[in-house]
């Protein structure tokens, strides 16, 4: 009797962790003038991850003590995405990700799929270049994308201005996929996206050692002693 129940129990465990993992997760994620959102909603959940949502007000309550201002640490500079890095991944990327979607590719529906990217930086020459890779690269992938990836409402377009020194974008993307289809692709390239991106960090430019208000700061200096 003790083995039956324990055998039903089971059964009902393994019943469960099948349903888990055929209910879709869908991840919503947008970009636009330095504003990110995300959300991710599984089953009836819906869980915005960012921005974060504000707590309600609460009644009235008493004020907070005074607490003593404590100094704040400056902040350490973070490296900064470079051509470099944007290069590597055009060409180390796309056979990964190939692997990743082969057989799984077409449970995962992505909708929409808005992209525009804005090339641009200090040395036109190197920005001329880096704009014909991308090209290159979506001439070459996109088509491969609708074959494998079940895409609606898709529009990706490059824009290349000479005039501005700083990269852009807008996005706008939804991915709809099942959490089984998710475990077999980290299956079957988990160990090389991690392999990338251990790579793609040593590409990454070392941090400022200054700010540029501390540079400003000692060039007045200097100036003055002068």
């Amino acid at each position: 009797m003790v083995g039956k129940i324990i055998l039903w129990v089971l059964l009902g465990l393994l019943a469960l962790l099948a349903a888990a993992l055929l209910i879709p997760v869908k991840v919503r994620g947008s970009y636009e003038d330095g504003n990110p959102f995300l959300y991710v909603r599984y089953g009836p959940v819906k869980v915005q991850l960012f921005p974060p949502k504000e707590k309600p007000e609460e009644g009235e309550k008493k004020p907070p003590k005074e607490k003593k201002a404590k100094p704040e640490k400056p902040k350490k500079p973070k490296a900064k995405i470079n051509m470099e890095q944007i290069l590597y991944a055009l060409e180390k990327l796309p056979p990964i990700l190939g692997r990743a979607l082969k057989r799984t590719g077409r449970c995962i529906h992505i909708r929409p799929l808005k992209l525009y990217v804005l090339v641009a930086g200090a040395d036109p020459a190197a920005t001329a270049m880096l704009y014909g890779r991308m090209e290159a690269a979506l001439a070459s992938g996109f088509p491969v994308l609708e074959r494998a990836l079940r895409l609606k409402d898709a529009d990706v377009r490059l824009y290349v201005d000479f005039t501005e020194r700083q990269m852009d974008f807008i996005a706008d993307v939804g991915v709809s996929l099942r959490p089984w289809s998710l475990a077999w692709m980290a299956l079957r390239a988990g160990g090389s996206l991690l392999k990338w991106y251990l790579g793609f960090r040593k590409l990454a430019s070392p941090p400022p050692p200054e700010s540029d208000k501390e540079q400003a700061n000692q060039k007045d200096e200097t100036e003055c002693a002068a």
